[in-house]
């Protein structure tokens, strides 16, 4: 979980998710040691619509920002989408090349083409065992 969700999810916890509970930015970001960034994650916060800011430093969670943290904390983190949708257009790059490799055997079913696909097998089954760690 990245620096930004990590706070999201903290104001999520104070507020309850509610939008109408006030928040001290400054003091959150003290207690977990993130102050040096405040600015940086104050703006980013506030760009995303997670947050908006009443005064300075004073901070309520928006929908959006609900939405956001119970999303993130459903997935553990907020990477794993990416993470299993790379690692599936892998493994569909390793089918797509045994399928090249299959028809290479089909026209010519030599030794050195069936170790071709032997070894491109163990790719896909590699490819697949990385997805299912996920």
């Amino acid at each position: 979980m990245d620096a930004y969700h990590k706070i999201l999810a903290l104001i999520y916890e104070l507020t309850g998710g509610k939008d109408s509970v006030d928040i001290d930015l400054a003091e959150l970001l003290k207690k977990e040691g993130y102050f040096p960034s405040i600015d940086d994650i104050r703006e980013m916060l506030k760009a995303e619509g997670w947050i908006t800011e009443s005064r300075q430093n004073i901070i309520r969670i928006t929908h959006w920002g609900v939405a956001e943290a119970r999303k993130a904390g459903k997935s553990g983190r907020p990477d794993a989408a990416r993470a299993l949708e790379r690692e599936s257009k892998k493994l569909l790059g390793e089918a797509r090349d045994l399928a090249v490799v299959i028809e290479e055997f089909i026209a010519d079913p030599g030794d050195a083409e069936r170790k071709a696909l032997a070894k491109k097998f163990g790719e896909l089954q590699a490819a697949y065992a990385r997805l299912n760690e996920l």
